[in-house]
């Protein structure tokens, strides 16, 4: 048994040095995030075994027609589900990529979270292809809101879901309910950044949801090398250069190590 954990220990060694050469050797990198990056930061996942969307009420709230039916009903479940969207700090991982694109190495971060994490880390060029938490909309006139300042009212007792003060119709946050398609400018930004890039790194994706699925399989096409680091091996590992299933924080903090 002792063998067997040192061994592993060993590859896992050789995985994180060969990661820290690839990153070395590249200067054009893209990194793509999933939940798995946020539930480090204390923000719940929404799928896996004890995932959010595994409760079909909920999946309905949280649905484009959930929301027309019920925005009452789809505020509450948002808070109930992510009480802390606001309050989550950066972890030693989003850090890590903040840091390559301010040494250059980095061109792009493609996210599907919508908490603002990256651009929190100090991340700048962050394209969100599931939408965000931060602004939102009326649901009429399109006027656009800080979603901070509408969820301080909520907070404050204001009735639910909150009107826009012109059109007395609910305002939406900027999110990608089920039922809508992915904002097509951004879409199309991170697939023209995934073609240029030399090394895509995946970060706690399961990789299982579509279009954002297809992204790997792009940069592959284009020769570019895969580092994949998530909890549960995925469809890609077997095409990737480096494949590691553990913690992000520990991968990034061994990582900037070795770097």
């Amino acid at each position: 048994m002792q063998a067997r954990c040192l061994r592993s220990r060993e590859v896992m060694d050789e995985q994180i040095a060969l990661a820290a050469k690839l990153i070395k050797e590249s200067n054009r990198i893209v990194a793509m995030s999933g939940a798995g990056i946020s539930t480090e930061a204390g923000i719940p996942d929404f799928r896996g075994q004890s995932g959010l969307w595994n409760n079909p009420q909920l999946l309905s709230r949280m649905s484009k027609r959930g929301f027309q039916s019920d925005p009452a009903g789809f505020y509450k479940a948002s808070m109930e589900l992510l009480p802390n969207l606001t309050s989550a700090e950066p972890t030693s991982a989003h850090r890590l990529l903040a840091d390559l694109e301010e040494n250059g190495k980095l061109i792009a971060v493609i996210t599907q979270n919508i908490d603002g994490l990256h651009q929190a880390a100090g991340s700048k060029t962050v394209y969100e292809i599931h939408g965000n938490g931060r602004s939102g909309h009326c649901t009429r006139c399109s006027a656009a809101f800080e979603m901070a300042k509408v969820d301080a009212g909520i907070e404050k007792g204001e009735p639910l879901p909150p009107l826009c003060p012109d059109c007395q119709w609910p305002i939406k946050p900027d999110v990608v309910l089920f039922d809508e398609l992915l904002p097509i400018g951004i879409w199309q930004a991170a697939e023209r950044a995934v073609q240029q890039c030399e090394l895509l790194m995946v970060f706690g994706s399961s990789l299982v949801v579509y279009p954002a699925a297809e992204l790997p399989m792009i940069a592959l096409k284009n020769k570019a090398k895969l580092i994949i680091v998530n909890l549960d091996p995925t469809d890609y590992d077997s095409r990737a250069t480096v494949v590691i299933h553990r913690g992000l924080s520990a991968f990034a903090e061994a990582v900037t190590t070795a770097l």
